[in-house]
């Protein structure tokens, strides 16, 4: 026993040594590419060409550019596991804490928590159209969709399988019987699976679920026996299994999934994917592939990419498995030539120096030692001497491909491009000298063709005898004689970077900027760039096949059918391992691509996929910024005008590779296309109409109008355009005119009265300042300003009499000049006061004292208040108050500006009598005096402040002292302008 296990882990061994000699190129999605988690369990496609995975942090949803998380407030936990499509296309997942939920509506609902019956273990199940069927080890529940009821269907004391649908049934495995639920859910035990029962500890040791899986149309089962696994080939006609014994290396794995595909079986394990052919009922592993990862789930999606989740390093996909990567060493990946030996066997030479064979059948090197490690800078096979040319950066090489034995020469260094002329001669390009070198001796300077001019590659056309050359500045064909004839295009220079000929007799050269061109002879007859198909301009390397032409780009691979224009496209997302391609070899229905990442090869008879028809579908409408839920019609508000329009197409590839075009009927019937990756639209300010939005998807610049989706949507016109806006505004108007001019008519009419009345109010005003004035300078003042003049000249005090003389001119004069103008200064009027009071104080004899303060954030002369207000209250204080007192008269005068509310608040304040003992001296007197400023000044107050928001306000207070009368105060608040 120990020997053949022996023998077979050294066979096992062997074939993964064949095995993995190549295997399918996979991309890893990372976080880059948008991935939530690294810890997948399961995947599906769904009916529409979604990709749901089951991870460790929740359920998520793939549309081929984002993943979206499905989640609510019920959920217990992240992870979540077995996602499943029912027959109303909702996907069902469940979790560990026995909760089962699906996703209608966009929205993750939580159908059920079975959390009790469960008790933590993770169940599989199937949906039916009645009812969810849980399967744990011991129980089978059925859930009523509609009711929700919960049956304890089935019970064992050993272990239930996992469940299998297969042919309108559910099969599953027991501990030693294949059962069935039929469609009235009713269990039926099919056969009985006579094992010996392993014991541990007195009980039956089973503690793995038993699997089905199927390949074609046969049915096999996986189960435990000794924690072993066991394979059984099953015949449900027969009711009879077989035990199959080809699966030694799945023995010991714990944790299954498999797949079919094309009668190959794949299985996904711990150590990477097995792949069994089976044939004869003989399974026979072919190949292993992802052997580092532990592969959880393999799904194959509509578009034919495979899908792989993994435990630990997320997923991967095979895009295509007929593009491979060949298994060269490491050391020498970064591959600068290719050349083609026969169809088994290429030859390479690397950047790091060196060359060598790769055997394509037995997939071994055979590198040749050479004694330099420069770059080898290009490589030429002699088919006819069975010679290979080698070019180094520091010298040149002769290889006899029979005896493995190498020359070293001098002439041909640093070579851009190698050539064979007449089967004999040796083209020698590099970046300063094309030279021809005789076979007779490639030793010998040979005949220089071109010198001091840098060139890119060479061509030698057999059919023509004519060789064609790349310089830096032009594309030249030589004749046979060598002489030259430049090849232009519409007489622009072509900077060729590789030449090759198709067999319709067309040279192509490709360029690095412009394309590639079509040349008969020495006239360019075509021209291919981004405009008519390729994917970028910019050409790494070309190579022709028959009547195609294989275009390697910085942007992917593509194949040119020169009869048919048709071009085909295959980037990264397809599998392509670089971009940057050194070398294309054409063996038998592979085509090999050497790169800076090794060797890899395609089968360019399969590697194209039959062409599929893509759907499109709206995935978002924004109007006004704002998402809207999606339907086909729209009636929108003539505001509504900004609409952003998002599609997208399902799928690993096409948003990589497609593109799509789209017009706005009602706006215009020109179909527009997007950029690669772009999958949104925006209109701006769209005017009031009918619209109709349609969109197509394209792949290598073919699209068909049965792929076409269409929204529509109208927008009304602006009430301002409607017709019965137009005609009410239209009455509107004319009506207006008329009141308009009917109320203009009557303002005029008001405004002349009011003008009126204003000439009334102004010559009023006009009359009080004179009446202002006359109180002013009334009698009793003036007579006894005079009688003091008098005494001073009679007591021959002449200087007094002269200065108070002056003083007296001095204020009759200011009042004079004040009488002319509306407003003064604050200085100006605490001037006037300061004369008034000179004068008054010589009138009483000196028993008069006074004070005038002012204060606030403004100086007093950038403040303006209106003419004579302040002096007839002074007046009155003199006049009424102080007069009748003989002693101690004293006069306060305080200004306070205040800039925020721009007001002046002047406060007078007296010692005098009080105002009720004036009114007893002048009732004694039996004096009926009028005060004209008093009067003039109310009647001035009210002319100012009619009309007006800031009046002036006058307030008058009586002051008293233990109940006795002890002045007056008067507080004047004036508006002030600046």
């Amino acid at each position: 026993m120990m020997l053949k296990k022996i023998l077979f882990f050294i066979l096992f061994q062997l074939c993964l040594g064949y095995t993995q000699a190549q295997e399918p190129v996979s991309v890893q999605l990372t976080e880059k590419d948008g991935l939530p988690d690294k810890e997948f369990y399961n995947i599906i496609e769904d009916r529409n060409g979604f990709i749901w995975l089951a991870a460790d942090k929740g359920l998520f949803r793939y549309d081929g550019k984002v993943f979206k998380n499905y989640s609510n407030r019920e959920k217990r936990g992240l992870s979540v596991f077995e996602p499943v499509e029912d027959q109303l296309g909702r996907i069902w997942c469940n979790n560990i804490s026995g909760q089962f939920f699906y996703v209608e509506n966009d929205q993750l609902i939580t159908f059920i928590d079975l959390g009790k019956e469960l008790n933590g273990e993770l169940s599989n199940f199937v949906v039916t159209a009645e009812n969810l069927i849980v399967f744990t080890k011991y129980r089978i529940y059925y859930v009523n969709l509609l009711s929700k009821k919960v049956t304890t269907a089935y019970e064992t004391d050993f272990v239930f399988g996992m469940p299998f649908e297969y042919n309108n049934d559910i099969l599953f495995g027991a501990f030693d019987n294949l059962c069935k639920l039929s469609k009235g859910y009713k269990k039926e035990n099919l056969f009985k699976i006579e094992l010996p029962k392993p014991k541990k500890n007195g009980n039956f040791n089973v503690s793995e679920k038993s699997k089905l899986f199927k390949l074609g149309a046969t049915l096999f089962l996986r189960r435990e026996h000794n924690e072993k696994n066991r394979f059984f080939k099953l015949d449900l006609n027969k009711n009879q299994y077989t035990e199959i014994h080809d699966f030694e290396v799945l023995s010991d794995q714990r944790y299954l999934s498999c797949f079919e595909n094309n009668g190959q079986l794949w299985v996904a394990t711990t150590n990477g994917v097995l792949v069994y052919s089976y044939k004869n009922d003989i399974f026979k592993l072919e190949k292993q592939f992802l052997e580092p990862y532990h592969i959880t789930k393999i799904i194959k999606d509509k578009d034919d990419n495979f899908w792989f989740t993994t435990l630990n390093n997320g997923v991967f996909v095979i895009p295509n498995i007929h593009i491979e990567r060949l298994n060269i060493s490491e050391s020498n990946r970064n591959i600068s030539g290719l050349e083609k030996i026969d169809d088994n066997t290429l030859f390479f030479g690397t950047k790091s120096g060196d060359v060598g064979f790769y055997d394509i059948i037995n997939h071994t090197e055979d590198i040749i030692d050479l004694p330099s490690t420069a770059r080898v800078s290009a490589i030429k096979y002699h088919a006819k001497e069975q010679w290979t040319f080698i070019s180094k950066d520091d010298g040149g090489f002769l290889l006899d491909n029979n005896t493995k034995q190498v020359a070293a020469f001098s002439n041909f260094r640093a070579a851009k491009s190698l050539s064979i002329i007449n089967n004999e001669n040796l083209l020698f390009v590099n970046y300063a000298n094309v030279r021809l070198l005789d076979s007779e001796n490639f030793n010998k300077e040979g005949e220089d063709i071109s010198s001091n001019k840098r060139t890119f590659t060479s061509f030698y056309d057999p059919e023509y005898q004519s060789t064609y050359i790349g310089f830096v500045d032009d594309l030249v064909i030589y004749d046979s004689d060598w002489i030259p004839n430049h090849i232009r295009n519409n007489d622009q220079s072509i900077f060729a970077t590789t030449l090759t000929k198709t067999t319709n007799g067309m040279i192509w050269a490709a360029t690095f900027k412009d394309g590639i061109y079509g040349i008969a002879h020495d006239k360019v007859v075509s021209h291919f760039s981004t405009d008519n198909g390729l994917v970028s301009n910019r050409i790494e390397n070309i190579k022709a096949d028959d009547h195609t032409l294989w275009i390697a780009t910085d942007k992917g691979i593509q194949l040119l059918d020169v009869e048919t224009k048709k071009i085909k496209t295959l980037t990264k997302r397809d599998g392509i391992v670089s971009y940057d391609i050194s070398g294309i070899e054409i063996l038998d229905n592979t085509v090999v691509f050497s790169s800076n990442l090794g060797l890899f090869r395609i089968d360019k008879k399969l590697v194209f996929k039959a062409p599929i028809q893509h759907n499109v579908y709206f995935s978002q409408l924004e109007i006004n910024e704002e998402p809207t839920d999606l339907k086909s019609n729209y009636d929108l508000d003539y505001d509504q005008n900004t609409i952003n329009i998002e599609f997208n197409v399902n799928g690993f590839q096409f948003n990589q590779k497609g593109t799509y075009t789209y017009r706005l009927l009602g706006l215009n019937t020109d179909w527009v296309s997007t950029e690669t990756g772009i999958n949104s639209v925006k209109y701006n300010s769209l005017p009031a109409g009918n619209y109709t939005f349609q969109v197509k998807p394209v792949l290598d610049f073919e699209s068909s109008d049965n792929t076409i989706k269409a929204l529509k949507f109208s927008i009304k016109r602006p009430f301002w355009k409607t017709w019965w806006f137009i005609s009410g505004l239209s009455i509107l108007v004319l009506g207006s005119t008329v009141v308009f001019y009917r109320r203009k008519i009557k303002q005029k009419e008001q405004q002349r009265q009011i003008e009126i009345k204003q000439l009334s109010l102004d010559n009023e005003l006009i009359n009080l300042k004179l009446e202002n004035l006359r109180s002013q300078m009334n009698p009793h003042f003036i007579f006894n300003a005079l009688n003091s003049i008098q005494e001073y000249i009679v007591l021959n005090q002449k200087i007094l009499a002269s200065i108070y003389l002056g003083k007296f001119a001095d204020l009759i004069r200011t009042y004079l000049n004040h009488s002319t103008k509306g407003r003064i200064t604050l200085q100006e009027e605490i001037d006037c006061l300061e004369m008034y009071l000179e004068l008054e104080k010589l009138r009483f004899e000196d028993k008069l004292e006074y004070a005038i303060n002012s204060s606030g954030s403004l100086t007093n002369g950038e403040v303006y208040i209106p003419t004579m207000l302040i002096q007839p209250y002074v007046e009155n204080a003199l006049k009424h108050g102080l007069l009748h007192r003989k002693t101690d008269r004293i006069l306060k005068i305080d200004f306070i500006i205040n800039d925020k509310t721009k007001t002046v608040k002047c406060v007078i304040i007296d010692n005098g009598v009080g105002r009720d003992k004036a009114e007893a001296f002048k009732a004694r007197k039996n004096k009926k005096h009028k005060s004209f400023a008093t009067k003039a000044t109310q009647d001035r107050l009210a002319l100012f402040n009619y009309g007006k928001q800031k009046q002036v306000g006058v307030t008058i207070t009586d002051l008293f002292e233990d109940d006795q009368p002890s002045g007056t105060q008067v507080e004047i608040n004036i508006p002030f302008t600046t």
